[in-house]
């Protein structure tokens, strides 16, 4: 039996959801790379760079972790540091990794209100950091999987208004703004999202499914 198309759309979606987050920790590596790079061509480590350089050694033992057990205990020292972390030196690019760390953290877990909240702390601690539209994704995925529409439109507004440029998730965060605002019943908004997805990243796969919408729309 053939799926209707919303159904694909769905699934389509569902399965690229983990995608977004595998970009976003990529971004954060890159982040971190970048950091590193900077401290060791100035001869200046800080402390908190240090800590979280650690924390992201531990991060990846953590997502390899196959033993149920050993994951768990791993998981609790983690979280630790990372709270530790960006309570310790708040307004650092090293506390918004730790808080992006965290969020992804919760939503393997789904913990999604909590990974939500990690997230948006995450973007107020540097809202002009290349990890900031990445934070914004991950509240808005977040709220959409705890069932909050409202919440997850309002994440994906900002990036797509101030974070499209160098931003590799730019074209899902339209579409998905767009099939949520189609959800909410306010099309016009909808096919503006849509249209500003095509215009901006016409070759994008994204692109082609938002032109499949506004034939839909029409």
């Amino acid at each position: 039996e053939k799926k209707p198309f919303s159904e694909k759309l769905a699934d389509f979606i569902s399965a690229r959801r983990m995608l977004i987050i595998g970009i976003g920790i990529a971004i954060v590596v890159v982040i971190a790379a970048v950091g590193i790079y900077t401290a060791v061509s100035g001869n200046i480590a800080s402390d908190s760079s240090r800590a979280m350089d650690l924390a992201d050694q531990k991060f990846q033992a953590w997502w390899q972790e196959t033993d149920e057990q050993k994951k768990a205990d791993a998981e609790k020292a983690l979280m630790a540091d990372l709270d530790s972390i960006a309570e310790k030196w708040p307004r650092t690019i090293a506390a918004q990794r730790a808080l992006l760390r965290k969020s992804t953290i919760l939503s393997q877990k789904k913990d999604y209100a909590e990974a939500e909240n990690a997230a948006r702390d995450a973007f107020s601690r540097n809202k002009k950091s290349y990890a900031a539209p990445v934070a914004l994704q991950l509240a808005a995925i977040s709220a959409e999987e705890a069932g909050n529409i409202d919440a997850a439109i309002a994440h994906y507004t900002p990036s797509t208004k101030d974070y499209l440029k160098d931003n590799p998730s730019a074209p899902s965060a339209l579409f998905n703004l767009g099939r949520l605002q189609e959800e909410k019943k306010d099309y016009v908004a909808a096919v503006a999202s849509y249209n500003q997805l095509v215009s901006s990243f016409g070759d994008s796969d994204w692109a082609l499914l938002a032109k499949n919408r506004l034939i839909y729309l029409r």
